[in-house]
Protein backbone atom coordinates (compact mmCIF):
# COMPACT_ATOMS: atom_id res chain seq x y z
CA UNK A 1 0.00 0.00 0.00
CA UNK A 2 1.34 3.42 -0.91
CA UNK A 3 2.05 5.85 1.92
CA UNK A 4 -0.70 8.25 0.78
CA UNK A 5 -3.25 5.42 0.74
CA UNK A 6 -2.13 4.25 4.15
CA UNK A 7 -2.33 7.80 5.49
CA UNK A 8 -5.94 8.15 4.33
CA UNK A 9 -6.84 4.79 5.89
CA UNK A 10 -5.01 5.72 9.10
CA UNK A 11 -6.73 9.09 9.50
CA UNK A 12 -10.16 7.60 8.87
CA UNK A 13 -9.47 4.85 11.39
CA UNK A 14 -8.26 7.26 14.06
CA UNK A 15 -11.23 9.55 13.47
CA UNK A 16 -13.66 6.66 13.80
CA UNK A 17 -12.01 5.53 17.02
CA UNK A 18 -12.30 9.04 18.48
CA UNK A 19 -16.02 9.09 17.80
CA UNK A 20 -16.62 5.65 19.26
CA UNK A 21 -14.53 6.30 22.39
CA UNK A 22 -16.34 9.57 23.00
CA UNK A 23 -19.72 7.90 22.53
CA UNK A 24 -18.73 5.28 25.08
CA UNK A 25 -17.59 8.07 27.41
CA UNK A 26 -21.02 9.69 27.20
CA UNK A 27 -22.67 6.35 28.05
CA UNK A 28 -20.28 5.92 30.98
CA UNK A 29 -21.06 9.45 32.25
CA UNK A 30 -24.80 8.78 31.99
CA UNK A 31 -24.27 5.68 34.13
CA UNK A 32 -22.31 7.66 36.71
CA UNK A 33 -19.01 6.02 35.81
CA UNK A 34 -17.05 9.26 35.82
CA UNK A 35 -13.57 7.72 36.04
CA UNK A 36 -14.38 5.36 33.17
CA UNK A 37 -15.70 8.26 31.11
CA UNK A 38 -12.56 10.29 31.75
CA UNK A 39 -10.32 7.38 30.76
CA UNK A 40 -12.29 6.91 27.53
CA UNK A 41 -12.00 10.63 26.77
CA UNK A 42 -8.25 10.46 27.32
CA UNK A 43 -7.97 7.53 24.92
CA UNK A 44 -10.08 9.44 22.37
CA UNK A 45 -7.81 12.48 22.57
CA UNK A 46 -4.71 10.32 22.19
CA UNK A 47 -6.22 8.65 19.12
CA UNK A 48 -7.02 12.10 17.71
CA UNK A 49 -3.42 13.17 18.29
CA UNK A 50 -2.17 10.10 16.40
CA UNK A 51 -4.11 11.26 13.36
CA UNK A 52 -3.09 14.88 13.89
CA UNK A 53 0.60 14.00 14.02
CA UNK A 54 0.26 11.95 10.84
CA UNK A 55 -1.39 14.88 9.04
CA UNK A 56 1.32 17.25 10.22
CA UNK A 57 4.09 14.82 9.23
CA UNK A 58 2.51 14.55 5.77
CA UNK A 59 2.49 18.34 5.41
CA UNK A 60 -1.30 18.53 5.15
CA UNK A 61 -1.56 21.89 6.95
CA UNK A 62 1.12 24.05 5.36
CA UNK A 63 -0.83 27.30 5.81
CA UNK A 64 -2.69 27.68 9.11
CA UNK A 65 -4.57 30.76 7.94
CA UNK A 66 -5.85 29.05 4.80
CA UNK A 67 -6.79 25.96 6.80
CA UNK A 68 -8.90 28.05 9.18
CA UNK A 69 -10.57 29.91 6.33
CA UNK A 70 -11.58 26.61 4.74
CA UNK A 71 -12.82 25.23 8.06
CA UNK A 72 -14.97 28.32 8.69
CA UNK A 73 -16.82 27.71 5.45
CA UNK A 74 -17.09 23.98 6.15
CA UNK A 75 -18.57 24.63 9.60
CA UNK A 76 -21.11 27.08 8.14
CA UNK A 77 -22.10 24.58 5.46
CA UNK A 78 -22.45 21.79 8.03
CA UNK A 79 -24.73 24.03 10.11
CA UNK A 80 -26.91 24.81 7.11
CA UNK A 81 -27.16 21.13 6.20
CA UNK A 82 -28.09 20.12 9.74
CA UNK A 83 -30.76 22.82 10.01
CA UNK A 84 -32.19 21.59 6.71
CA UNK A 85 -32.05 17.95 7.81
CA UNK A 86 -33.85 18.81 11.06
CA UNK A 87 -36.86 19.93 9.02
CA UNK A 88 -37.31 16.38 7.75
CA UNK A 89 -37.21 14.46 11.01
CA UNK A 90 -39.19 14.04 14.20
CA UNK A 91 -37.79 13.88 17.70
CA UNK A 92 -35.26 12.90 18.93
CA UNK A 93 -33.40 13.35 15.62
CA UNK A 94 -34.71 16.86 15.04
CA UNK A 95 -33.26 18.04 18.35
CA UNK A 96 -29.93 16.34 17.67
CA UNK A 97 -29.65 17.95 14.23
CA UNK A 98 -30.52 21.40 15.63
CA UNK A 99 -28.19 21.03 18.60
CA UNK A 100 -25.25 20.05 16.43
CA UNK A 101 -26.08 22.76 13.87
CA UNK A 102 -25.79 25.37 16.61
CA UNK A 103 -22.45 23.87 17.62
CA UNK A 104 -21.23 24.13 14.01
CA UNK A 105 -22.30 27.78 13.92
CA UNK A 106 -20.45 28.40 17.18
CA UNK A 107 -17.38 26.66 15.80
CA UNK A 108 -17.41 28.94 12.75
CA UNK A 109 -17.58 32.00 15.01
CA UNK A 110 -14.76 30.69 17.18
CA UNK A 111 -12.61 30.04 14.11
CA UNK A 112 -13.39 33.51 12.81
CA UNK A 113 -12.12 35.02 16.08
CA UNK A 114 -9.02 32.83 15.87
CA UNK A 115 -8.41 33.93 12.28
CA UNK A 116 -8.46 37.58 13.37
CA UNK A 117 -5.86 36.83 16.05
CA UNK A 118 -3.38 35.28 13.62
CA UNK A 119 -3.58 37.90 10.88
Amino acid sequence: MKLEEYLDKWIKGESEEVTWYLAAAVVAEERGLIEVAQALKTIAMEEAMHGARALIQAGKIPDLRKFIEVRIEAEKKAAEERHEEAKHHDEPWKTLFEYTARDEERHAKMLDRILKRIQ
